[in-house]
């Protein structure tokens, strides 16, 4: 079903890169010795991408009815507070100002606290 879904979006995202990278003339950035690591990364992005839906099929089984409501919201929260915690491990938040970050970690705090409150709701 997955692959159902995410080919055709694969091809409608890579025509438009495709298209961005012609236009702007910026296609040989990525032939540069330097964007090595840059490829890696995003391999790796890619396979812990498909990993966390891995996962989160037999998660959905395990949680019952509400499994792919539940699960699908916990999985994609997981997701914003694991980038998020990352961007500030790699000093991504390292120039925005106290108002943003207080705001980013209050979306960060609803989140958690959603993800308790679904799975508590779930448990009973």
């Amino acid at each position: 079903m997955w692959a159902l879904i995410t080919v055709p979006l694969f091809v409608c995202n890579a025509g438009y890169c495709a298209w961005l990278l012609r236009k702007h003339g910026s296609l040989s950035n990525f032939t540069l010795p330097t964007t090595r690591n840059y490829w890696i990364l995003g391999a790796l992005m890619g396979i812990l991408w498909i990993a966390g839906f891995v996962c989160y099929a037999p998660g959905t089984r395990r949680l019952g009815a509400l499994g792919t409501s539940v699960g699908w919201s916990i999985m994609m929260s997981v997701m914003v507070i694991t980038a998020n915690l990352w961007g500030f491990v790699t000093g991504e938040w390292k120039g925005a100002n106290r108002r943003a970050r207080e705001f980013l970690l209050s979306g960060v705090a609803i989140l958690i606290l959603a993800i308790c409150v679904v799975g508590y709701a779930s448990h009973t």
